[in-house]
């Protein structure tokens, strides 16, 4: 994973150095200074943020540690096919025949086949809404693009909001570790009459404070919040990739050609060749199950 690799990486560095200096473990062992900094940092959060963006920043750092949550080549291809299969079901047998697939996505035999993309909430929100009203026929094909980029506009926003988060609490950190050096002085300075062997471990205690505070701001918190900006962003490729084919569908273009153009709209890192685009779609036509759920010729 990248995350904890990341995480090993940094931690053995640092600890190693500070041990190559004679540096003792147990110096940097200094509950208080983590309770004040944890603290005082999740209760900003908490106050800075809406509800749900405090869920959605703890289920961004979640995703982080797993390892997931980008739209690889191989989402790309599978939504490929699954617009693919739906558009050849429309042209074969109607608009309507899209009703039951959009109206119930859980229950499509079409979308159920593609777990990956069934997990995304916002994709298949995205799709079904859009399906919706063409088939209603209610918007033409400009006014339906507009009302999708204004739609995933929404939802981009709504995606960099744990991003954006993170990286408050990354510019807060360092001043969070001054206030907890600043009790910790406050501490020495009510010592200073044990002795300079007592004054000098709590002046140590107290930087162990600043050190905190600067290092997780820029060694975690600010990296996690790049990552998580990153995600947000490679979300919204995927969604327009998503939003190209069904412009160019509702414009009349036919499915072996609009997912080419989403194809062609697909980050070069992660896009399917034209080839591997073709051979997934001719294995849809000739499984069986494409000419069951209604997939015509064509392409």
């Amino acid at each position: 994973m990248k995350l904890i690799g990341g995480i090993v990486l940094i931690m053995a560095c640092v600890l190693t150095g500070f041990l190559m200096h004679h540096g003792n473990l147990l110096t940097l062992v200094v509950p208080s200074e983590y309770l004040i900094i944890g603290g005082t940092l999740i209760g900003s959060m908490i106050i800075a943020n809406p509800g749900r963006v405090c869920t959605a920043t703890l289920g961004g750092i979640a995703s982080l540690l797993k390892g997931g949550g980008v739209p690889g080549r191989k989402e790309y291809l599978e939504t490929l096919q699954m617009l693919y299969q739906l558009f050849q079901l429309s042209r074969k047998e109607g608009v309507l025949a899209l009703e039951e697939h959009v109206n119930e996505p859980q229950n499509s035999s079409i979308m159920q086949r593609y777990p990956d993309f069934v997990k995304q909430k916002n994709a298949v929100a995205f799709v079904c809404d859009t399906l919706k009203l063409f088939v209603a026929g209610v918007l033409d094909p400009h006014n339906m693009d507009e009302l999708m980029e204004r739609d995933l506009e929404v939802i981009h926003h709504e995606d960099l909001e744990p991003s954006h988060a993170l990286q408050k609490a990354a510019d807060a950190l360092p001043a969070l570790g001054i206030v907890a050096a600043v009790l910790g002085i406050i501490l020495t300075m009510q010592a200073i009459d044990q002795g300079a062997a007592t004054v000098g471990k709590k002046v140590a205690g107290a930087l162990v404070g600043t050190f905190l505070g600067v290092f997780l701001a820029y060694a975690f918190v600010g990296p996690m919040s790049s990552m998580l900006e990153s995600i947000a962003n490679a979300k919204a490729r995927y969604y327009q990739c998503i939003r190209h084919v069904l412009t160019a569908t509702i414009a009349g273009v036919n499915p072996p050609m609009a997912v080419e153009i989403g194809r062609r709209s697909i980050a070069t890192a992660d896009r399917p060749t034209f080839e591997e685009l073709e051979e997934a779609l001719r294995e849809l036509k000739g499984g069986g199950a494409a000419a069951a759920d209604g997939d015509g010729e064509g392409g």
